[in-house]
């Protein structure tokens, strides 16, 4: 019998430090995945209400959520020019005078649609084609993700390519 001790001594120390092993390499893990996420969320936007106005990504300006608010009329129903799968598109006059187009994202908190915005505005502001509209700016604040256009007066870009 005190063999018996022995060995199952030796089982018990074996399987806690086989557990303790495991235990540390998958906090690790998790350390280093979360990591990851708040580094690749912080490289491209930093949610900030009080940011630099003239902060830029490329030729594309960085609005204020208040900026494209007020220049919709709080989002007015009567300057909606269109509704797609992804959000409203509407029409607003910028302090500047220009006309553009806001389109106001819906669903960017469902699951990758962080990433997803991300990904659109990097890839929307690399195309480059004269038949193609080119992102002018973007908004990015906790609760909401907008996108700024050149203003098409002359109807939508699908009834263009139709006609």
């Amino acid at each position: 019998k005190p063999d018996g001790g022995k060995k199952g001594h030796h089982v018990a120390l074996a399987f806690g430090a086989s557990f303790g092993a495991a235990f540390v390499i998958v906090i690790i893990v998790g350390l280093l995945v979360w990591w990851r996420y708040r580094h690749n969320q912080q490289i491209f936007f930093d949610i900030n209400e009080h940011y630099d106005p003239e902060v830029r990504l490329g030729h594309l300006k960085r609005y204020s959520f208040k900026e494209l608010r007020a220049a919709t009329d709080h989002f007015n129903s009567k300057n909606i020019l269109g509704r797609g799968g992804f959000g409203i598109v509407y029409k607003a006059c910028l302090n500047d005078g220009s006309v553009v187009a806001v389109k106001r994202l819906k669903d960017y908190n469902a699951a990758g649609g962080e990433i997803q915005f991300q990904t659109e505005v990097e890839t929307i502001s690399l195309a480059v084609h004269r038949n193609l509209l080119r992102l002018r700016g973007f908004c990015s604040t906790q609760n909401e993700r907008l996108l700024v256009y050149p203003y098409m007066s002359n109807g939508s870009v699908a009834s263009r390519l139709k006609g």
